[in-house]
This record gives structure tokens, C-alpha cells and sequence, in this order.
């Protein structure tokens, strides 16, 4: 089995890069090619959940999150890159940007809200820009769900997911990834 893959399963969430706050790929001896295999695999969700960074979780820590957080309201540039989105096949960020036909400001901060709110996510990957990154296809979380049914729903959510993701994160830190 993939390390990340084990990783996730155990810890629920990994930042990409190197930071302060929690374990990145590059801490846990893992690399890009990890990312993607689990991307196409759909056995990671791609999201900015914690503090707008680049997040993967796994694929229970993704369920829990749901389950626990309150919806937000769209805004309206996320609307209008959500209705690409739903319904249609997955695409990348030069389609949803000329499609949207948003300034450039709107458009960033309309993907990025649907990032940080488990609207979107990354569906497979696209176009290898180099050897630690790649672009992506994204499709709406709905659309993960089809390849990536969840465990059965419990009603100690809140509780499930604090001892998942106490390895890695302060108590702080878990009560604000829930409210988000």
C-alpha cells in the first residue's frame, strides 16, 4: 500500500508543503508521484481545508468534515465556477477561468472558497508542469463521492474525528478546522 495512502489513514490530514503548523509530504519522506497516485485513485481529497494551504485528507477525515462543518453560502464567483463544474465532466483551471469569464481576482478568490469549503476537488490529474507538481482536473465534491463512497456515518462524528486527527493537531487547531 501507498505510505501516504497508511499516513492518511492514520492521521486524516497532511499539508503539501513544508510549514509550522502540521506534517507536509516532504516531513513524512513522500513525494508529488504519491499525490498523484492517490488523486487518480481518488483516495485523497484535495482541498485548502486547513488555512487556505494546499491540504490532503483522507478519505474518512473528508466524510467527518462534512458531517460536522456548516455548509457556507456561495459566493457569487464560486457559483459561477461551481456551475461548471456540476453536472458537467471534470476540467481544469484555463477552462474554468476563461469559461468563468471572471477577473482575474474574482476567479481566485471564488476557487479558492470552494477549496476551503469541500465544494471542489481535484478528480485526476492533467498536465505534469514538472517533477513536484501537476495541474489538475477538478469536478465537485459530489462527483468524488460517485468514486469514493464514505464509511458508514457516525453519530459520534465530532468525537471521531478529534481522535483522528489529535496526532497532528492542537485541540485549537481541530475546533477550527470544524467551524470553518
Amino acid at each position: 500500500m501507498n505510505f501516504l495512502l497508511e499516513y492518511l489513514n492514520v492521521n486524516g490530514i497532511l499539508l503539501c508543503n513544508t510549514n509550522p503548523y502540521l506534517p507536509s509530504l516532504e516531513d513524512i519522506g513522500c513525494t508529488w508521484h504519491d499525490v498523484e497516485e492517490l488523486i487518480d485513485s481518488h483516495r485523497l481529497f484535495y482541498s485548502k481545508v486547513f488555512k487556505g494551504r494546499t491540504t490532503y485528507l483522507s478519505v474518512e477525515t473528508y466524510y467527518l468534515l462534512k458531517t460536522v462543518r456548516t455548509q457556507k453560502e456561495l459566493t457569487k464567483a464560486a457559483e459561477k465556477i461551481y456551475s461548471l463544474l456540476d453536472g458537467n465532466p471534470p476540467a481544469d483551471t484555463t477552462f474554468l477561468k476563461q469559461a468563468s469569464g471572471l477577473p482575474v481576482k474574482e476567479y481566485r478568490e471564488g476557487f479558492d472558497f470552494l477549496l476551503r469549503n469541500l465544494y471542489i476537488t481535484a478528480i485526476e490529474n492533467g498536465k505534469k508542469l514538472n517533477e513536484s507538481w501537476s495541474a489538475f482536473y477538478y469536478g465537485t465534491a459530489a462527483d468524488w463521492e460517485k468514486y469514493t463512497p464514505g464509511p458508514a456515518l457516525r453519530s459520534n462524528a465530532p468525537e471521531r474525528l478529534r481522535e483522528l486527527l489529535s496526532g497532528t493537531m492542537t485541540e485549537k487547531q481541530i475546533q477550527s478546522l470544524m467551524r470553518s
